[in-house]
């Protein structure tokens, strides 16, 4: 798989014509699900390992009911890396994971379905639901090596995005209530995360 990304990355290169894409996620609404949203401050070294472009953290909410939501776009495939990798990296186990489908009643900037992948992980005595969507103009995917390949393949220029979600599951909590908080904090943040991508697309 990686070496067909590798061959497809290297046919783009002998083609003239690229895209212009300006990424600016300054726009992205602070309000989102009946949630304040809060800018957390960006990690240098955090953008440099995910060899990202461009990034922006905001935490929604506040207390065990509180979502974060990361936006990380690189121009290059390379550039996301799966949480299923970075969790047990940082030190998470990962329980379980499974594909999911995110219904939203926000108008999309490309045909459904918005695809994600959904996860529990625990360390110690702490455990967090994690919800990532990776995006490519045209789309999302489930995994790492699809997402690639759609970025890889897809229009020059256009690189990227991986949209990473978590929330504690606090005592008294359910992993369902997790979920939904997730996804409804992901559906009404998508569009504006990807808007760059469409220019006759408003995300408002």
């Amino acid at each position: 798989m990686l070496l067909g990304i590798g061959l497809a990355a290297g046919a783009r290169l002998t083609r003239p014509e690229r895209g212009s894409y300006t990424v600016d996620f300054s726009d992205i609404p602070m309000q989102i699900a009946g949630m304040e949203g809060r800018e957390l401050p960006e990690d240098p070294g955090v953008a440099e390992y995910l060899e990202a472009d461009k990034m922006r953290t905001i935490a929604y909410g506040e207390g065990p009911e509180q979502v974060t939501a990361s936006l990380i776009y690189g121009s290059s495939w390379r550039t996301v890396h799966t949480p299923a990798q970075c969790y047990p990296a940082a030190g998470w186990s990962v329980v379980w994971e499974e594909d999911t489908m995110i219904t939203t009643s926000v108008r999309l900037p490309h045909p459904p379905p918005l695809m994600g992948r959904v996860m529990r992980v625990e360390r110690d005595a702490d455990a967090q639901m994690v919800l990532f969507v990776f995006a490519h103009k045209g789309g999302t995917s489930i995994d790492y090596a699809e997402h690639s390949w759609a970025v890889a393949t897809g229009p020059p220029g256009a690189g990227g995005l991986s949209l990473m979600l978590s929330t504690p599951i606090a005592a008294g909590d359910t992993e369902e209530a997790a979920r939904e908080r997730l996804a409804a904090v992901a559906a009404e943040l998508y569009p504006h995360a990807v808007a760059f991508w469409y220019e006759d697309f408003s995300a408002s």
